[in-house]
């Protein structure tokens, strides 16, 4: 027997469409004001719903900081290029398919970033999360640094390789590049690279 999946209603349709325009007036609200000055009938404001629909889907701020944080996790294109960056043998083609792969990460959501960095500052359980998110980029750079064992420059082994790394791909640089030196993604993504080439590779 086929399985077939029944298709969205449109109240289905709706709430997706009323959760995305949540979280996007709420992280442009988080960017420009602050975290903590941020209110959720600000939010509710600016995404046109009422503040009770904000309660409803999100419970808090940080339910929605949260969704936030998922989204900047997971995300399929730079996942796939991080991945084929780990099975990729030859090592500079390996680092320009990881600059790639940071890149695509901090292009979407390195305010992200910055919002939850400032949240942590006032909010105990957002700073727990914040630490659970660090551990698991710095296990997925040390991952990654291991497969350029035996390609390193003379006196780089894997622990300094991966400090290099992170210092070059942490999303602060990517922010001060683009941001405020008003470098274009395509920029950031092949001056990585060199610098990636040029620190680590003999």
């Amino acid at each position: 027997m086929v399985d077939v999946k029944e298709r969205p209603t449109l109240r289905d349709e709706r709430a997706r469409v009323t959760r995305r325009r949540i979280a996007d007036a709420a992280r442009a609200l988080f960017w420009s004001r602050g975290y903590g000055a941020t209110t959720l009938q600000a939010v509710a404001d600016e995404a046109g719903v009422a503040v009770q629909t904000v309660y409803a889907v999100y419970g808090s701020k940080a339910g929605i900081l949260h969704e936030l944080r998922d989204s900047v996790v997971r995300q399929p294109e730079a996942d796939a290029l991080f991945e084929e960056a780990l099975h990729e043998d030859k090592a500079e083609a390996k680092l320009k398919l990881f600059a790639q792969s940071i890149r695509r990460r901090w292009e979407f959501g390195h305010d992200v970033v910055a919002i939850h960095g400032d949240a942590a500052a006032t909010d105990a359980s957002v700073r727990v999360e914040v630490e659970q998110v660090l551990e698991r980029r710095r296990a997925g750079i040390d991952r990654f640094a291991r497969t350029l064992e035996g390609q390193l420059a003379p006196g780089i082994d894997v622990a300094h390789a991966t400090a290099i790394i992170d210092a070059l791909t942490l999303p602060e640089v990517y922010a001060e590049l683009t941001d405020v030196a008003h470098w274009d993604a395509d920029e950031f993504e092949g001056w990585l690279a060199r610098s990636l080439r040029n620190q680590l590779l003999a």
